[in-house]
Formats: C-alpha cells, structure tokens, sequence
C-alpha cells in the first residue's frame, strides 16, 4: 500500500528544475512537494511542518548540503543529496529514517526511481538500509 500523507523538501537553487523531473513522479507516490533554496529555507520548512524525505543539492547558497545533512542527523527523515554529472544526477543516500547511511552506493537516476517507489511503499518508520545482524558471541 501507498501511504498519501508523504511531505518531501527539494532544496537547492536548482530544485525547481530537478523538481520537474520528479514531482510527477512523486506526486503519484503520494508525495507532497516542498521547495527552500537555501539550507536557511529548508530548516525553516522543517521547523515549521516537518518532512519525509529531504533531496538536497549538494552546494547551496547558504552552506553546504552535507551541512544541512549534518543538521538532520538523528531526526526521523530519510535524505539524499544530488551530484550533478551532465544533463543528469546521482544520489548520494545520507539518512535513512533517522539512521547515517553513509558509505551506501551512490543511486542512477532510475534505481533512484526505484527508492522513491519504496519510500512510498514503507511505514513512515521503517528504514530502507536494513542494519547488519550483529553476530552471537560465544560465552
């Protein structure tokens, strides 16, 4: 099931533009569409209503969007960052429904697609990065 009640925050002087790509898409996800330009914009947002899913550019006017990143660490929000290569982007995972993911492969535009159809799919709490079984130590 497609949960309807999804906020998602675009952020960066370009997310209208990475927006036209995506909102579509997102809005048949149930997804509802947020903008802030700057790292500023988007904590405001957060502040004010709170979101989902934040996809971040990586150089905003303002800062940086690892430092915007760094500011969303252990809240309940699954992030991305954007890195230009072309016409196109790949999509760094940074959180993951509270959790730092760093280290995770960066995603194509089309196992991005794919993401993004989980996101809706999963309970707002349930982590995409499933954490490693911790092994049993002998006694």
């Amino acid at each position: 099931m497609i949960h309807t009640s999804r906020d998602v925050l675009l952020v960066g002087e370009e997310s209208h533009v990475v927006a036209q790509a995506l909102t579509d898409r997102l809005r048949r996800l149930g997804f509802r569409c947020h903008f802030a330009s700057t790292m500023r914009g988007a904590l405001e947002i957060l502040k004010s209503r709170g979101v989902d899913v934040v996809l971040s550019e990586m150089s905003l006017p303002d800062g940086s969007g690892f430092g915007l990143v760094g500011r969303l660490a252990g809240l309940p929000v699954t992030a991305f960052l954007c890195l230009p290569l072309g016409s196109s982007c790949l999509w760094l995972p940074a959180i993951d429904a509270g959790r730092d993911c760093w280290g995770q492969e960066m995603l194509q535009p089309a196992d991005f697609a794919r993401t993004l159809e989980e996101l809706a799919r999963r309970g707002p709490a349930a982590p995409l990065v499933r954490p490693p079984i911790p092994q049993a130590h002998a006694a």
